[in-house]
């Protein structure tokens, strides 16, 4: 018989989890202890660590796991670990095929080890993996935070610090680094976790209390997660009073607002004309909301500057990031139209409104460029943005700038103080002004390359000097590491045509909120636009019901933004405000059962189903159902089902299925029709005029109520406007469509 040699084994272990690392560096086996339960699909097999030499990684441009959209390596090499050695509390990881050591720290504790890299030799090393796990399917996968679990068992491989990004490709968690961002003394930790549903938060708050981390485990149990907000669209001190009355008529806890209602843009947050006593006017309008016991919510852009502002204007900061540098090759005159350069310009934007150059404290729009020598940036206009014309001398350097793809904006480069300057002036908005229960950091994915770092590591460098530090905090972007300082997923730009909301709702928000709640998050359904009436039409309480109706069903708020005329113009406004408020109180109040939120989910809550879905909705101002969508999202679309919830005769709570009843082309009205269980036989009626008022011609019999259970008297033909039900009695809905449609 021939026998084998016993290879050495590196254990590193706790109370929770045993991960066993073979001598020759795969990973040999990562035990969940109470369970004795093997968590690898492929022991043995895989390496534990890998190096990648050369290359780069490419990132969908301002890319998260929020998106679910990997990155790719390309050009370069990568080389697994192969050895391993544990000698006290240092792991060293050997790669020999490019000759390269990696050492860790292992801190072990009884839920969670980490792994701190403390050193790497030889290279040079683009990017580490620093811990690589292989694991088995399980049914839940939270992407954001990186944990797949069961009922009874969880394991999480997340960042440590902002310098550290996690991920998972395929069914292999990941902890990485790069040289970009630094890699020596980014840190993985890892976490095992019994019965996650209820323990993880627990497990994560001791976790981020030992490293020091931003506490999103304990923020995220703050109720005011569950609030809805009033977006008020350019409030002032005059003006404030009116958003105010409007969320509470529907129910809303906050009103946000943006610095834009405030300053002339982003950057140094200039005092705008509407608030002529700058702090003192916005320290007005945050105490009239707080007054009325209301919340208060601040939405800013913190990563960019606003073209004009003095970051960009009269002289431009130097601390503006660049795309691309360029060598002048010959002195430019403050007249020459013509920029020649040594380096080829192929590959610059030609974008509108981003074709500009940074030199010295000039910049300069070019119309084009040549990638043919001499080359040249051709047709320029001279101090541009009011910058001055200046002459320069042969072998100056010339800076394509990172205008934003919003292109009023002109990015920061993150590897200098300007992020930190521009955080400290609005953490003294904050710190003046405030309490602030949110903020939302918009536009997190304005940053350069490497994404993953800079996204977290600029709202960090924001948040730390947020205080008090806001319970609620947004962003569209949001990495590992930002999960602790991100509490809940984003709203979407309101971008969908009244016409277009529900589905919009369907295919982006209800996935999205499917997918979060895996990561122990709720999102944000808005921000819902089109409040007021205008040339698209306007969205009446039919569409705001579906959308809070699919919001109540993983019990996440919404929002409305929009201006005070818009929320006076909305022919059924009132309307709107009641049904906000119904399910809002319901929703806080948790009147729904969970057999209720069940009920409301109407789409699959798979990272599949949500990948599909997000990367595949239509351009929706332009929205219409036609062969822009897919047959998944066609699917989707075609399971829908409408629900109303309303204060019964008894003043309870009634959740019930409404099916839109088809009205005659022209018809002033819009009717939902729906059946009780309590009244089997009798179809009710909810109405209400599109615009204005009409009359309503029913037969003798039907009982009509404004208000549920309150009969108007007297009313064979009556005027309806306002939403109104109707009951027939032992009459089916097909017979109702009948009746409504004489006219």
């Amino acid at each position: 018989m021939n026998w084998l040699p016993l290879l050495a084994i590196v254990a590193l272990e706790n109370s929770a989890l045993r991960l066993e690392i073979n001598e020759s560096g795969t990973v040999r086996s990562l035990l969940a202890k109470p369970e004795k339960r093997e968590l690898l699909a492929k022991p043995d097999s895989e390496p534990v660590a890998m190096v990648y030499c050369g290359g780069e990684w490419a990132y969908e441009v301002g890319w998260t796991y929020a998106h679910a959209v990997p990155p790719t390596y390309r050009g370069g090499r990568a080389f697994p670990a192969t050895s391993a050695h544990l000698d006290k509390d240092r792991l060293t990881i050997g790669f020999s095929g490019v000759n390269v050591t990696a050492t860790y720290k292992v801190v072990t504790r009884s839920d969670y080890l980490t792994l701190e890299l403390t050193d790497v030799q030889g290279g040079p090393v683009h990017h580490l993996d620093l811990l690589r796990l292989p694991i088995r399917r399980m049914p839940n996968h939270g992407a954001w935070i990186n944990i797949a679990y069961d009922d009874d068992f969880g394991v999480c491989l997340c960042a440590g610090n902002a310098k550290t990004d996690a991920s998972a490709e395929q069914l292999t968690l990941k902890a990485s680094a790069e040289t970009a961002s630094g890699l020596v003394g980014a840190q993985a930790v890892l976490i095992g976790c019994r019965k996650p549903q209820t323990r993880f938060l627990d497990v994560m708050e001791r976790v981020e209390r030992d490293l020091g981390l931003p506490p999103g485990a304990r923020l995220r149990r703050s109720e005011s997660l569950r609030y809805s907000y009033l977006w008020a669209d350019r409030p002032t001190p005059e003006n404030i009073g009116s958003y105010v009355a409007w969320a509470k008529r529907a129910g809303m806890r906050m009103v946000l607002f943006s610095y834009t209602a405030f300053s002339k843009g982003a950057g140094h947050f200039v005092w705008n004309e509407s608030y002529p006593n700058g702090m003192v006017d916005l320290k007005k309008v945050t105490d009239t909301i707080r007054a009325a016991g209301l919340l208060v919510g601040l939405h800013i852009h913190y990563c960019k500057a606003r073209k004009g502002d003095p970051y960009t204007t009269p002289e431009p900061d130097d601390r503006l990031h660049k795309e691309r540098w360029f060598t002048l090759a010959a002195p430019l005159d403050v007249a020459m139209k013509t920029v020649t350069v040594r380096e080829n310009p192929d590959g610059c934007t030609l974008d509108k409104g981003r074709r500009i150059l940074q030199i010295g404290k000039e910049f300069l729009f070019y119309e084009n460029f040549t990638t043919q020598p001499p080359y040249q940036f051709t047709g320029c206009e001279r101090g541009h943005l009011n910058t001055t014309a200046t002459a320069h001398q042969a072998n100056a350097k010339v800076g394509l700038l990172d205008v934003d793809t919003w292109d009023i904006f002109i990015r920061y480069d993150q590897d200098t103080d300007i992020q930190d300057e521009t955080a400290r002036r609005l953490g003294d908005i904050v710190s003046q002004t405030g309490p602030y229960e949110m903020v939302y950091f918009d536009g997190a994915e304005d940053v350069h390359a490497p994404y993953w770092y800079h996204i977290a590591n600029a709202q960090h460098r924001v948040w730390r000097l947020l205080k008090p530090t806001p319970p609620v905090t947004e962003a569209p972007r949001y990495p590992n590491f930002a999960w602790h300082l991100i509490t809940r997923g984003n709203a979407y730009d309101k971008v969908a045509p009244p016409t277009g909301m529900k589905d919009f709702c369907d295919l982006t928000a209800c996935p999205s909120a499917a997918i979060r709640v895996h990561d122990f998050s709720r999102i944000e359904f808005g921000w819902l636009g089109n409040f007021g009436d205008n040339k698209r039409g306007y969205a009446g309480p039919d569409v705001f019901e579906y959308i809070v109706s699919r919001a109540a069903a993983w019990d996440c708020p919404l929002s409305i933004m929009a201006r005070v005329g818009e929320l006076e113009s909305n022919p059924r406004g009132e309307d709107c405000a009641e049904v906000l408020r119904t399910w809002e109180e319901a929703r806080l109040n948790n009147k729904l059962t969970e057999a209720q939120r069940r009920l409301l989910r109407n789409v699959k809550p798979s990272q599949e189903h949500y990948v599909t879905c997000f990367h595949a909705f239509p351009i929706w101002k332009d929205y219409a159902r036609d062969g822009t969508l897919t047959p998944v999202q066609r699917e989707i679309l075609a399971q829908r089902r409408e629900h109303h919830l309303f204060i019964n005769e008894k003043g309870q709570h009634e959740l019930v299925e409404i099916k839109q009843v088809p009205l005659a082309t022209g018809s002033p009205f819009k009717a939902f029709w729906f059946q009780r269980a309590t009244q089997h036989t009798d179809t009710y009626v909810l109405i209400w005029a599109v615009r204005g008022s009409a009359e309503l011609r029913l037969p003798d019999g039907v009982t009509v109520m404004r208000t549920f259970g309150k009969t108007v008297e007297g009313q064979a033909a009556p005027t309806i406007g306002a939403r109104h039900y109707l009951r027939f009695r032992s009459m089916l809905p097909d017979e109702v469509a009948k009746l409504l449609n004489v006219r």
